[in-house]
Order: structure tokens, then C-alpha cells, then sequence
């Protein structure tokens, strides 16, 4: 769920953002360049993001009907599916060409527009920063999913734990 930024961001920023991200992710498959993650980083405002960050899905299927059908044989007619989203604790979130990105506790967390972390194949980086401010690794997203089954019932619960994977590196300082 995308919050209205408290600050602005210009148009011509949000192109530069989002050309250097592209730079980022898709120059080189082992390094990126340290000022890319730096222009990044200063263009995005810093908001501030609760200690704690959840998101939930609850995915609900209705009723349904099986039967048979003159001339067709079996048919079953599936109920309608509800989906409800929420999450708290979010940062604001900002919308640069094909990309979301949130600037939160030194870090960028970074988005494609049409995905998140319930997506089927969840599209997320996140850019990280040590103590001195400078730019160490690129990580990407990677769910770990959990399936609880409820015994004698057709309920399952299912939980998606976020975990960040290993990317790429800051390219050497020249120097």
C-alpha cells in the first residue's frame, strides 16, 4: 500500500532515479558503481519506518457447486475468490518509472511497480549501506513460504517469510 510522500520529488529526479537504477541492476552482473547507489540514496527523501514491518494477504474462495451436466459429464463451478491486503509500519514509498523504492533505516528497498512480496515471482532489491554511509551489496528478495495445514478441515494457513540474497557488490573505489 503506497503513502502519500510527505516531501516532493521532482519529475526529473524521479527520471534520474530511475535510470540509474536501471544502470544499477542491468550494466554489470557483479558490481555497480558506488556514485550510482549514492545518487540514488541522496534523491530519495529518508523517511522514518516503524521498528516493526508486516504485510498480510488473506486470500478467501467461496462456496462451490459440482454436478453433472447434460452431454458434458462432471462439472464443478468454483466460488468467487476474495482477497484482502493490509500491511503496517510502512514508509512512504516512492514511484520512480518502473520502480518503487523506500528509503528506510540507511537502506533502499526497491520494487518493480506490478510486484511485491506476495507476488508469484516477487521482483525486489534492496541496496545497503554500512556504518560509514557507503555502498556495500545489492541484495534481491527471496520468499521462503510455509504452508500450514488445519488436520480434518480444507483450511491451510500460509506464511511468506522475507529473506535478502546475495546480488552483487559495489564496484572497487578507484584509487
Amino acid at each position: 500500500m503506497d503513502h502519500a510522500p510527505s516531501a516532493s520529488l521532482s519529475i526529473d529526479d524521479r527520471l534520474v532515479v530511475a535510470a540509474t537504477l536501471d544502470r544499477i541492476f542491468y550494466d554489470d552482473p557483479d558490481h555497480f558503481r558506488r556514485e550510482d547507489a549514492l545518487t540514488v540514496r541522496r534523491l530519495i527523501p529518508h523517511t522514518r519506518s516503524s521498528w516493526l514491518r508486516l504485510g498480510f494477504r488473506a486470500i478467501s474462495q467461496g462456496p462451490s457447486v459440482k454436478g453433472e451436466a447434460a452431454g458434458v459429464g462432471d462439472v464443478r463451478m468454483e466460488g468467487d475468490k476474495r482477497v484482502v491486503e493490509g500491511n503496517v509500519g510502512e514508509s512512504t514509498v516512492w514511484r520512480c518509472g518502473q520502480y518503487k523504492i523506500t528509503n528506510h533505516d540507511g537502506d533502499l528497498e526497491v520494487w518493480q511497480v506490478m510486484s511485491d512480496e506476495f507476488a508469484q515471482d516477487p521482483k525486489g532489491a534492496r541496496l545497503e549501506f554500512g556504518p560509514t554511509g557507503e555502498p556495500e551489496r545489492l541484495t534481491f528478495f527471496q520468499p521462503r513460504d510455509i504452508e500450514l495445514r488445519i488436520p480434518f478441515t480444507s483450511f491451510a494457513v500460509g506464511v511468506r517469510l522475507g529473506g535478502w540474497n546475495y546480488w552483487k557488490q559495489a564496484a572497487p573505489s578507484a584509487g
